[in-house]
């Protein structure tokens, strides 16, 4: 005899602790959501009760619930146990959260298996049947056509609740959409790798596994995703900010674009060359960028005392990384030669006149600076000109094509351009 007297309270509690057996062994079967939809008719529920009761599982925002009478609960309890058993046998996770139940209503084990062996058979001798998708009439499991509206019936084996995400290389999931690049979408995540399916929040979801030397695999698929909301990536296993990875696609296509694009690279179509071969790290060669001034003054010299700079190559190689870091997954940055860059930088640099590095000069004192005294002009013309200085600047490109043929010859990935080349109009 089924419950008729339970509020709504009760009933969405009944359901839920069925949807809760349904996804415990994170697969749903269309024979466990009949079993469900029949348990919903019998105790006078709703289907919007229903349909807050696989709501509330699915956040995991609920947890087993005693309902009603005793004999209420020990009716749940055989309808948890006939969602369990409707598409095979009892899994274990399934079994966990009726154990959990039957210590929560006060069941004990051998009423538990008189409970399970009297379901058992009586789901083996009931026909099994299935709801038709399109129309919702009762049909029989084999069936491969609707006899009430002639729809092909939908298999009835188990969906995956979740992904098994790969520990090695990405990952990217999406969900069924109706924005316009879903089907080309779906069609290049079969072309290039193998594809999942799971059921999460009444949508599909896809997951496709791209090995990690496939990156431009990867790219092909975030352009396709473009318009579709729900997306995620994952790398070596673990979930990653999407705008993290994909921050340099803009850069990257406007570097496609270019007519030189190792030049865009290194800033040379706007006239703003950096070493590092990437605009991004926003750390140019020229008179004014700060990062010239990394480093501190020593003196040198026994008799007649030296400035010498020291180029602080640790916080050159910091600033890179922070601002590189967005940039990190882009093809067409090359780790290894802005390293190469940073090694072949002079560790020390002694200003000379006419040398190929400067005094940088600041009109008043700053923490670090040093005061600088320079005579200029000869005899009546000759004049005295003071200030302080708080790092050095290079006189033009000489120091940089000395630096970029040291880092040339040290790396085995080279751009795909010469210095000479890069440094010449």
């Amino acid at each position: 005899m089924f419950p008729t007297d339970l509020t709504d309270s009760d009933k969405t509690n009944y359901l839920a602790n069925l949807w809760l057996v349904a996804r415990a062994d994170k697969a749903l079967s269309e024979l466990e959501k009949t079993v469900i939809e029949r348990v919903q008719k019998n105790i006078q529920a709703k289907r919007s009760l229903n349909s807050a009761a696989q709501k509330s599982v699915e956040t995991g925002g609920f947890s087993l619930a005693k309902v009603g009478s005793f004999a209420d609960q020990v009716q749940n309890l055989e309808d948890m146990i006939s969602v369990a058993l409707a598409d095979s046998e009892l899994a274990q996770a399934e079994a966990d959260v009726i154990a959990s139940f039957c210590g929560l209503v006060g069941i004990h084990q051998e009423q538990l298996d008189l409970i399970t062996s009297e379901v058992s058979k009586r789901l083996k001798s009931e026909q099994s049947m299935i709801v038709c998708s399109k129309c919702n009439a009762q049909i029989q499991s084999d069936a491969r056509f609707c006899p009430a509206c002639g729809a092909a019936v939908e298999s009835t084996e188990a969906t995956s609740l979740e992904f098994n995400i790969p520990k090695d290389g990405y990952a990217i999931s999406f969900s069924e959409s109706t924005a316009p690049g879903f089907t080309a979408a779906l069609e290049l995540a079969k072309q290039i790798g193998s594809v999942q399916t799971a059921l999460k929040n009444k949508k599909t979801w896809y997951l496709v596994h791209i090995q990690s030397n496939q990156f431009v695999d990867v790219m092909r698929m975030a352009k396709a995703l473009s318009g579709i909301r729900n997306r995620a990536i994952y790398y070596d296993g673990q979930q990653i900010d999407w705008d993290e990875v994909f921050g340099f696609i803009w850069c990257a296509t406007q570097r496609d674009q270019a007519y030189k694009p190792v030049e865009y690279c290194f800033g040379k179509d706007e006239n703003r060359i950096n070493p590092w071969g990437c605009k991004q790290a926003r750390m140019d060669w020229n008179e004014w960028s700060t990062w010239f001034s990394y480093g501190r003054w020593e003196k040198t010299g026994i008799v007649s005392k030296r400035n010498v700079w020291i180029f602080d190559k640790e916080r050159i190689r910091h600033d890179l990384a922070t601002n590189l870091h967005r940039f990190r997954f882009c093809p067409y940055l090359n780790q290894a030669f802005v390293d190469a860059v940073v090694s072949a930088f002079p560790d020390r640099v002694e200003i000379t006149e006419n040398g190929p590095w400067k005094y940088n000069s600041v009109y008043e004192e700053t923490p670090g600076s040093i005061k600088i005294i320079e005579k200029e002009g000869e005899g009546e013309f000759s004049y005295t000109r003071e200030y302080y200085s708080d790092g050095v600047r290079p006189r033009g490109l000489l120091p940089l094509h000395d630096i970029l043929n040291k880092a040339f010859n040290a790396c085995t990935k080279k751009p795909e351009i010469s210095p000479q080349t890069l440094l010449t109009k």
